[in-house]
């Protein structure tokens, strides 16, 4: 339906239909994840990975020839299944253990990429060794917190109090299952600290009459056993 008419069409599927997502996996399956591993990989001169959710995927290369060319094959792939790269979103960047070094002879930072909500960035071990890092990136953070303020704003009008701080509760402990993984603990603190405050606040908009102070306040987040910062996903399984 577009403009409040509707139009049949035998291209794309419908938006918002269930079916949608499981069509759109079985077609970029055939689309990318085949092409990938049947024709491209072969033809790297170096190692070569692939990683794919929905229509995000990230494609990784040893070498910076073999990136150049899977990038130029890919709009001439995409173009003849009637699909296209959303340039804005699109990059090609080094990055790695040897970005760092290769970055600062230029006078720069190496480079960054948002991949899921994450923003992943190069970093060290406690032994200066280089290693993958990630922390929610900048949008999604923002994003989590604009969606808690609406719906705390929106609840205090129908919802009991201890049955939004419940439910604020499981709105929290949903974000830290994701977002609470290995090196990501100082963005998820920020996220408890905010959360926590914007609760309070619509708490209190409730009923001046019955306002909570900040001690009640505590007291009632231990009430409902509100979610601890722990790391849900360890990414470093065999560190000692």
């Amino acid at each position: 339906m577009e403009d409040g008419l509707v139009r049949a069409s035998d291209k794309g599927t419908p938006q918002g239909s269930i079916l949608s997502p499981l069509l759109s996996n079985i077609y970029l399956h055939y689309v990318l994840d085949l092409w990938f591993s049947r024709r491209i990989k072969k033809q790297c001169r170096g190692e070569a990975y692939y990683f794919r959710f929905a229509d995000d995927f990230l494609a990784c290369f040893q070498y910076k020839g073999d990136a150049e060319h899977f990038e130029k094959r890919l709009n001439d792939r995409l173009e003849g299944f009637g699909l296209e790269v959303a340039e804005e979103k699109t990059r090609c960047i080094e990055f790695g253990r040897f970005a760092r070094k290769s970055a600062r002879g230029r006078g720069q930072k190496p480079k960054e990429f948002t991949f899921l909500g994450f923003t992943h960035y190069c970093g060290k071990t406690k032994n200066g060794h280089f290693k993958v890092k990630r922390r929610t990136s900048r949008k999604k953070f923002a994003q989590s917190l604009r969606e808690f303020a609406e719906w705390a704003r929106k609840s205090r009008g129908f919802l009991r109090k201890g049955e939004m701080l419940r439910r604020a509760k499981a709105r929290v402990s949903g974000h830290l299952n994701y977002y609470a993984i290995t090196d990501n603990a100082k963005k998820c603190s920020t996220y408890l600290y905010h959360v926590k405050r914007i609760l309070f606040k619509w708490l209190n908009r409730k009923s001046q009459r019955h306002s909570y102070t900040w001690e009640g306040y505590v007291q009632a987040l231990k009430w409902v056993e509100w979610p601890r910062l722990n790391i849900r996903k360890d990414l470093n399984p065999c560190r000692s």
